[in-house]
């Protein structure tokens, strides 16, 4: 995990050609797309999974790029600000996350700030408080819900930070669309 992160740290900030990139005009999201997931290559080899570079306000610059990818056992979550610059497209301020997908043991570790309770999860990319305070509100047993795990802005992220939410037997599964998820037991 941390030659992962140490090898973000020597190409944070890394340039990637596109033939559709112009000095004068933001790169599209398609062209932005494709050359994150050459950068995700080029930091982890072959890689599986899902990354975007979604417009946040079109047709406001682009701005960021979001992929969590599993490549060699690991899981790897990496951002990193996009933009584009004399027919390149520039990626900086990366930031990533490498983690093995297993369920924790039940802790009140991954919820601490949050509801009272505690959570098992399969991956240590998210703040998972902030999600089991939405998840508390299912009090019933077959109560279902979405919430956005993520105080923040998710346009075009929501496969990341929408997760579906069940109550069963008093425990409360939530997962997105990429398999993260978290089982709270509320207290």
């Amino acid at each position: 995990m941390k030659r992962a992160l140490a090898g973000l740290a020597v190409v944070c900030a890394i340039a990637v050609p596109s033939a559709s990139a112009s000095p004068t005009r933001t790169p599209s999201p398609k062209a932005a797309k494709a050359a994150f997931g050459n950068f995700l290559r080029q930091l982890y080899g072959t890689v599986h999974g899902y990354w975007t570079c979604p417009y946040e306000h079109p047709p406001a610059a682009l701005d960021e790029c979001l992929g969590e990818v599993r490549a060699e056992g690991l899981w790897h979550q990496v951002g990193a600000d996009v933009s584009s610059r004399f027919g390149e497209i520039n990626f900086d301020h990366v930031f990533g996350q490498t983690w093995r997908r297993r369920w924790s043991p039940y802790s009140r570790r991954w919820i601490a700030g949050g509801p009272p309770g505690v959570a098992s999860v399969n991956t240590t990319a998210y703040g998972w408080g902030f999600l089991a305070s939405g998840a508390a509100e299912l009090k019933k047993d077959g109560a279902h819900a979405k919430f956005l795990g993520y105080d923040g802005a998710t346009a075009g992220f929501r496969r990341f930070y929408l997760f579906r939410c069940t109550r069963r037997a008093g425990v409360v599964t939530c997962r997105n669309a990429l398999g993260d998820a978290m089982r709270y037991r509320p207290g």
